[in-house]
């Protein structure tokens, strides 16, 4: 069946991997230490090591560069196994702050200075040749202007631009050929800031989780004959990851990375996404896996789930085919409102939570994580230390996803342009906790997806990962224990420098900062 990769990274891991810390400067770092819980793999060399590269020095084409990527993703097509689970969120983490000196600050890298020639550009459109030499100008400006080294360094700092913009780990640009243009030419894959396209981008989420996805994860099956009827759930609902053929959707497989690049032009499709079985290798930059079976295929999946930085493969039954005219579409939810409620949490003086209404299936996705994406250095000198701000964001890769008003306050009123129950969910352990946030193959969508079946009634919790520090509301140092739920405080980010080591034997040990003043959201 389809799960949602709607727009995703497939799914069907049991948490989440210490995100990446701070302190890495240089994307070499920071692709080898992104380890996504479920079965990311280090990325792809990163643009900054090109110039140690034997290779780096030799004239290459940007076509011969474009055909490389495009011949990479067909091999792994032809080779990777589309079974697999979804890999937990791990750029779209809790966002910290910095732990750099104002010096050296967090956005100074190769894909920014990328990002920063092609906003000013008047179309926020260029080709390749004019946009790498823009980066290179405004490397040597803001060099020289503040003092920072330059970073794109060595011999050939246009080869290192060029790959920057081909490898595209951080999914800021969307490359693209004009009618009649032989060259390859970009534009901005989101405007930074803008609350109302941000909001609309939402509701188109929403809409296609709803007709496309939720009447395989919710629909019943019709009797048929024994001998016909395809494995259902315990209670007759249809396991997302059964498989469908005749759906008005493609399965909802991952999107290869270079399909995500071109995943707004997609947007105007019925599907949330296409389909392609792409599957992690050691050199893939985005980490890909499939949590259904492609329409008319039959295989074993195999998942991974990493705890403590381990990966344990395990494997999952094959599902029969299911197709759209063998359920019963009467009971599909049309809205979250009918799977989902904002009430007062379970855990004393936590405020408010959010709680399932009815039974939700394993491997389902329920919603999306709302946040005004926002570059890091919009967010630092506008938001970082605003009322919550800072507390409520969290990070898609390299963008700061805002998920609170002017004022650093979340979006609290339940008639408002936007009213996110995700906002409402509290914090618990990895093994206790019943949502992962996914990184969606659709740039800057975080879906929250269930872990395991969720009973109505049941409150649900996410889990952030082991390199955030919690917040607990106590004056002193406070060890917990995973039997503990938390919920996070303002102030949970601290500045200091982060560890990424999980806790030993599920226990974690933080400093308890002053408590917030600020009330919890209320509904």
């Amino acid at each position: 069946m389809p799960s949602l990769h709607t727009m995703l990274e497939p799914v069907q891991s049991n948490g989440h991997t210490a995100s990446l810390p701070d302190t890495q400067t240089d994307d070499n770092k920071l692709q080898q230490s992104q380890q996504l819980p479920m079965q990311r793999t280090p990325s792809a060399m990163s643009v900054d090591s090109l110039d140690s590269d034997p290779t780096a020095g030799m004239k290459r084409s940007s076509d011969a560069m474009d055909q490389d990527t495009e011949s990479e993703e067909k091999r792994k097509r032809r080779t990777g196994s589309p079974a697999g689970t979804l890999p937990t969120i791990n750029e779209a983490h809790r966002r910290k702050r910095s732990s750099r000196s104002s010096a050296q600050p967090r956005w100074h890298n190769q894909a920014y200075m990328l990002f920063l020639a092609l906003r000013e550009s008047p179309n926020r459109s260029l080709p390749r040749k004019q946009l790498i030499d823009g980066a290179l100008e405004m490397d040597k400006r803001i060099s020289k202007d503040r003092g920072l080294p330059k970073v794109f360094k060595g011999k050939t700092p246009a080869n290192s631009a060029s790959a920057s913009l081909t490898t595209n780990t951080d999914r800021l640009f969307i490359p693209f050929k004009p009618e009649g243009s032989r060259s390859t030419h970009f534009k901005l894959a989101y405007e930074p800031g803008n609350f109302q396209g941000a909001v609309e981008e939402y509701r188109k989420w929403e809409r296609k989780l709803v007709d496309h996805d939720w009447p395989f994860c919710f629909g019943v099956l019709k009797k048929k004959p024994e001998n016909e009827a395809p494995k259902e759930n315990q209670d007759g609902m249809i396991a997302c990851t059964a498989t469908t053929t005749n759906a008005p959707v493609d399965g909802l497989l991952q999107q290869s990375a270079t399909t995500i690049d071109n995943v707004k032009d997609s947007m105007d499709t019925d599907s949330l996404t296409t389909t392609a079985t792409t599957t992690a290798t050691s050199n893939d930059p985005v980490p890909t896996a499939a949590a259904a079976t492609a329409p008319g295929s039959s295989f074993t999946s195999t998942s991974q789930e990493i705890s403590n930085g381990q990966d344990k493969p395990t494997e999952q039954p094959v599902v029969p085919e299911v197709k759209l005219e063998d359920l019963d579409l009467s009971n599909v939810p049309k809205t979250w409102r009918d799977i989902l409620r904002v009430g007062d949490s379970t855990i004393p003086n936590a405020g408010k939570g959010l709680f399932a209404t009815r039974k939700l299936p394993h491997n389902t996705p329920i919603g999306f994580y709302f946040g005004v994406p926002m570059t890091e250095d919009e967010y630092d000198s506008l938001k970082d230390r605003v009322g919550r701000a800072s507390e409520y964001s969290i990070m898609y890769r390299r963008t700061v996803l805002d998920a609170t008003d002017s004022q650093g306050q979340p979006f609290t009123d339940p008639d408002g342009e936007m009213y996110c129950p995700f906002h409402f969910m509290n914090e618990s352990t990895e093994k206790q906790s019943n949502i992962l946030f996914i990184e969606g193959a659709v740039v800057n969508q975080v879906i929250c997806w269930t872990k395991r079946d969720i009973e109505p009634g049941e409150e649900l919790f996410v889990w952030y990962g082991s390199d955030v520090e919690r917040h607990w509301n106590a004056p002193t140092t406070t060890t917990s224990s995973s039997s503990s739920p938390r919920k996070k405080d303002n102030h949970s980010l601290p500045s200091s420098t982060m560890t990424t080591t999980t806790a030993t034997n599920n226990t974690t040990t933080t400093t308890t900062p002053p408590p917030s003043s600020s009330p919890s959201p209320t509904a």
